[in-house]
């Protein structure tokens, strides 16, 4: 399964990794984002209308993680505390549709951007793919295991925000809309799922949204929402203390989108009319 899942992609790897740059710039829009080759060339930077909004720092990783429930630590992206981490299989970037090929200190821009990318993670073979485009950011992963694995925890789509938002707003589930306070309680301020969360800056009036949607082959899925000093992480956790089967498929979907509203009396309907776009598009 696992072989038949990924086999072409071993083949047609565009470019020798060693060609690719430490760091990659790529704009769209109000978008900027920052790869890294140390972080396997996830998202390790986002700025938004030049606003600093998803951290960059060494030890705040995005893109996905498993840990086996053997292991002390966590394998992934960025996460190389066993001593190994995910492998690029291959890597392609897209610019309106065009493939490119990334040059040091040149920054890739376009209306529509993507970046495909298929990775190993322990017996895991995960495709991911993201997509900058109208001012959003859409992820998709889907990921298969060659043999069970007896899980503590999977990760997907994690995004370590600033520590400058305030307030969380959360909606799409059981208990409604909520709003609840940010103040780096080094605590899980949520743990249920929640397909939809928005985190707010009372200063600046700067605002992201992230809905999960076309979730599938799922387990026990949960939002983490982790409220710290260092960042306001936000993440997909799935198959916890559980076991992935060997050769079943997970797919998940992430957008994420962006806005800007100083006046608090208008705050809720910037949100809702943020939500109506992601999920419409």
């Amino acid at each position: 399964m696992k072989n038949g899942f990924c086999l072409f992609l071993f083949l047609c790897t565009a470019f020798c990794f060693a060609e690719i740059p430490q760091s990659i710039m790529m704009e769209s829009g109000n978008i900027r984002v920052r790869l890294d080759a140390k972080k396997r060339w996830n998202i390790n930077r986002i700025e938004y209308c030049n606003e600093l909004l998803g951290k960059d720092s060494s030890g705040a990783h995005y893109g996905m993680t498993c840990r086996p429930r053997h292991l002390k630590y966590a394998v992934g992206s960025g996460h190389e505390e066993t001593g190994f981490g995910e492998k690029v299989v291959s890597i392609k970037f897209f610019a309106d549709d065009k493939e490119v090929f990334p040059e040091k200190n040149v920054v890739i821009r376009g209306k529509k951007l993507n970046v495909e990318k298929v990775s190993t993670v322990l017996s895991l073979t995960v495709k991911y793919r993201f997509t900058i485009e109208n001012d959003m950011i859409e992820e998709f992963a889907e990921a298969v295991s060659d043999a069970d694995m007896n899980l503590h925890h999977l990760y997907f789509f994690m995004h370590p925000w600033e520590p400058r938002f305030t307030d969380l707003h959360l909606s799409g589930d059981e208990l409604g809309k909520r709003v609840l306070p940010l103040q780096s309680s080094k605590t899980f301020v949520n743990r249920k799922f929640v397909p939809a969360a928005a985190f707010y800056d009372k200063k600046s009036g700067f605002g992201v949204v992230t809905v999960y949607r076309n979730l599938k082959g799922g387990k026990q899925l949960m939002r983490f929402i982790w409220d710290r000093p260092q960042y306001r992480k936000d993440y997909l956790c799935d198959y916890f203390m559980s076991v992935l089967p060997k050769g079943h498929i997970i797919a998940y979907e992430s957008k994420t989108g962006f806005f800007c509203q100083s006046d608090r009396e208008k705050l809720h309907s910037e949100v809702e009319k943020s939500l109506k776009k992601l999920e419409n598009k």
